[in-house]
């Protein structure tokens, strides 16, 4: 079992290793002046391939905010404009300093008076410097993808990220997280091209030169960094939310993958809308994977962008919602971060705080408390590893650059934050709050003092000193607690100290926690503390001797504890009805876990508790205990891991957990792993549970098939292996489907194992869209083969078509890894 989990966020980067200096030293980061209000954006795009050029035509229409105003700055990057005009009124004169355009006007406008600007532009987006590491690694805004389709595999694309301030790099706009308005966006294409902008698909035209104009419109104001475009060939698939598009854009091929990819996202949208009591507004939702995407996602309103380390065979996953925590981070942004965006970056954890508990309420609402609390594990993780060499406050207005912001704080603590916040005021007040804050602020920038006025307008309470220390004040507490039982008493007590001033964080934290008391009979009753000094005792009734005291029972702190307790306590607290990440901590510390506690965790409700105690048998190698404990186990997963484990041991008994899983599990890569287990104990019975799923089309079982008729000496010819099943089989199967065919051809003469091996190195095996890692795993299949091959015929010609591909590989770290790896094998 991992001893660390990890999750991956959209736009976020924890940076180690530097050297932290005050933000007092730094300067101030204003939020930017408005002058002007954008209040609606028309494009007219064309798009010049070979040489990555847009071509375009802006028109702006604006007001001025309150003060009159004669002069309009538009933000523009490297824009050659062509040709540019004012209520209709060509411009000869007027500035362009290669990221601003500077606009004289005829006279001072007033507010409510419109402006309308057009301007005629080129522009080559192109990227600057950013800060190494960083969660956006360019700041292009748009993006050209093999524009002159010369790369073998890689398709054709348009694609933008706009977050920080980067869509000025491809339409001039006043690029700026505070400003908003409506917009349409026409995009010229190839007729074989599909487009996705913000909003719906109001009308597409065919032209006669086998182009097409497609005219995209979004009536609700948003942020110009929400702004997107993209153009490509995807599959698409229409999932419907009320009556609402929700479709999803995946490779080509992917198509059947694509709910599975995007699982869950249409019930999302109904908790989350249901929850806040405020409805998904957009008027549709797309999901599109693009290639090279520079950052992890990107929260586009109504129209999202992944990168496509989110995309899989539905076939090759048994866990359900795999994508779940950033299809939840970028939905609920859709909420806090598009209806109400950030005022500037400095208060960006209103947008990405929101979006990672976003994770957590879907975490809880889907899977329980113990899954979501096993995910708030990972935010304290990595909020912790960043705070160890750098801490800013969560509101920060001395960061260097924007994308500074991006980071474990903001996304991290902003999260956790807010998961005490909510503790603390009570679900109830908690979600009418933010819908308060949501209503009151819809389609306007926002700052923390806007969320802290909606939860004190809505509790009554004066929240002033929560926000103070957790949004305005720096790291987080360190607390150093004891605790003695007085028997003549029959009191409790324990003694805090905050000592996280040591670390140069805010000396003093109020922070309300609740302490669990377990009697020796394992009684649990809780006792409300509210600590307010630096040091504080707190003196509990307790009637006799507690047999563990468990500080922050539910795990709602953001804090470090450091707790002196005997370790008489810790399998008691590893039993107790605490949060998961108590009773994770409390078995880990213990050294050697008795049988007792072993057993009484083998049946434990939770399936967390289930699987460390298994693992601890397996570490053990207590064989039998594993096999008995899988046998009567429910979870599947579990069963799974245990089948995995027992293998290398006992493959009789995995044998036996694997046919219990043949029994009830739809999930293929459970089945493949289980009838190859099954193979190795008893082929018969391989070959009996293979006839249960011949209607399963997978490409896993098709390389099962192969693998398990080759074993059982069934017929089979080489036109098995030159299928165009075969030929897709992806890098996840293609190891083992080359091993099974390099053993089928060790049967068979020498002219056919000649023939066959030439299949291997031939383009058949090469062609896939996934070519990179192809030889590699060509490779890796022939090897088995060659070790345990007799006919040393064969074998020499095994290790000559090993030779052949090492010679065709043109990546250096793969040619590298097989070099060292392979040794003398190689001429």
């Amino acid at each position: 079992m991992p001893d660390s989990l990890f999750i991956t966020l959209d736009t976020m980067v924890v940076k180690a290793d530097e050297e932290w200096e005050p933000a007092v030293e730094k300067e101030y980061q204003a939020t930017r002046e408005r002058k002007w209000d954008l209040l609606h954006t028309k494009l007219d795009l064309a798009f010049d391939w070979k040489n990555e050029t847009v071509m375009g035509t802006a028109t702006l229409t604006l007001t001025p905010l309150f003060y009159e105003q004669s002069v309009l700055e538009i933000d523009a990057v490297n824009f050659d404009v062509q040709h540019l005009t004012v209520n209709e009124k060509h411009l000869n004169s007027y500035g362009n300093t290669g990221r601003v355009l500077v606009i004289p006007l005829d006279r001072k406008y007033k507010k409510g008076e419109e402006v309308i600007v057009d301007i005629d532009y080129k522009v080559q987006p192109r990227a600057t410097a950013l800060t190494p590491g960083g969660a956006i690694t360019s700041n292009k805004g748009l993006f050209f993808i093999d524009p002159q389709d010369t790369i073998p595999g890689k398709p054709q694309q348009i694609w933008t990220q706009g977050e920080t301030q980067y869509s000025s790099q491809w339409f001039p706009t006043i690029d700026s997280p505070n400003e908003r308005g409506t917009q349409e966006i026409i995009l010229t294409v190839s007729d074989t091209m599909m487009t996705l902008s913000n909003g719906l698909l109001v009308a597409s035209e065919s032209l006669s030169n086998g182009m097409r104009r497609d005219h995209w419109k979004l009536d609700i104001p948003h942020a110009p960094y929400l702004a997107m475009i993209a153009v490509g060939q995807w599959d698409r698939e229409v999932d419907y939310w009320r009556g609402r598009t929700v479709d999803y854009y995946v490779d080509p091929g992917y198509g059947p993958s694509a709910r599975t990819i995007f699982q869950h996202t249409p019930e999302m949208i109904e908790f989350f809308s249901k929850v806040l009591k405020y409805d998904f507004v957009w008027p549709k939702y797309s999901q599109v994977i693009v290639k090279d995407f520079v950052t992890g996602a990107m929260e586009n309103s109504s129209a999202v962008i992944y990168g496509d380390f989110v995309q899989f065979n539905k076939d090759h996953v048994f866990e359900e919602g795999i994508n779940d925590y950033i299809v939840a981070h970028e939905l609920f942004h859709q909420w806090f971060g598009d209806v109400v965006t950030c005022e500037s970056w400095s208060h960006l954890a209103l947008n990405e705080g929101f979006a990672n508990y976003g994770e957590y309420l879907w975490q809880e609402f889907k899977y329980g408390r113990e899954q979501a609390d096993l995910t708030r594990l990972n935010e304290l993780s990595g909020y912790f590893d960043q705070a160890e060499n750098e801490v800013h406050p969560l509101i920060d207005f001395y960061y260097d650059e924007a994308q500074d912001m991006f980071d474990a704080h903001s996304y991290n603590k902003g999260g956790l934050v807010l998961h005490m916040l909510r503790d603390m005021v009570g679900d109830e007040a908690f979600y009418a709050s933010l819908n308060r804050y949501l209503k009151r602020n819809e389609f306007q920038a926002v700052e923390v003092d806007d969320l802290r006025k909606a939860f004190e307008d809505v509790t009554g309470k004066d929240l002033r000193w929560f926000f103070d220390q957790w949004y305005f004040g720096l790291g987080h507490p360190v607390l150093n607690i004891s605790h003695t039982y007085l028997p003549e008493k029959k009191q409790l007590q324990i003694d805090v100290e905050q000592v996280q001033a040591e670390e140069g964080y805010t000396d003093r934290f109020i922070l309300p926690f609740e302490v669990a008391v377990l009697t020796e009979y394992l009684e649990i009753f809780i006792e409300q503390l509210r600590l307010t000094k630096v040091s504080q005792r707190f003196v509990i009734d307790v009637p006799s001797v507690p047999s563990a005291v468990i500080i922050d029972p539910r795990d709602i702190l953001l804090a470090v504890v450091h707790h002196d307790m005997p370790s008489s306590e810790y399998p008691i607290r590893s039993l107790a009805p605490v949060s998961i990440n108590h009773r994770l901590s409390a078995f880990r510390l213990i050294e050697e876990p008795g049988d007792d506690l072993i057993e009484t965790l083998l049946t434990d409700p939770s399936y967390t508790m289930r699987l460390l105690a298994i693992n601890h048998l397996i570490e053990e190698g207590e064989t039998n205990r594993v096999y008995q404990a899988a046998k009567f186990e429910t979870n599947p997963e579990i069963q799974y891991y245990a089948m995995q484990a027992l293998f290398e041991n006992d493959p009789a008994k995995a044998k036996d957990i694997a046919i219990k899983l043949l029994e009830k599990t739809k999930k293929v890569p459970i089945i493949y792993d289980a009838l190859m287990v099954v193979a190795e104990e008893d082929i018969d019975e391989a070959v009996h549970w293979l006839a249960h799923f011949e209607s399963n089309t997978s490409e896993a079982l098709y390389v099962a098939r192969a693998f398990i008729r080759v074993r059982n000496e069934s017929a089979l010819s080489l036109d098995f292996f030159m299928t165009d099943e075969a030929a897709q089989i992806s890098d996840d199967y293609l190891e083992d489907l080359i091993a099974a065919m390099a053993l089928w051809l060790s049967d068979q003469p020498q002219q056919m194992q000649a023939k066959g091996l030439e299949v291997i190195e031939s383009p058949f095996y090469l062609q896939s869209s996934d070519s990179e890692y192809r030889r590699f795993y060509l490779i890796t299949g022939l090897l088995p083969q060659y070790v345990q091959e007799d006919n040393m015929v064969y074998r020499e010609m095994i290790r000559q078509t090993i030779n052949n591909l090492y010679q065709k590989e043109s990546n250096p770290y793969l040619k590298n890894v097989l070099k060292e790896g392979l040794g003398d094998l190689l001429d």
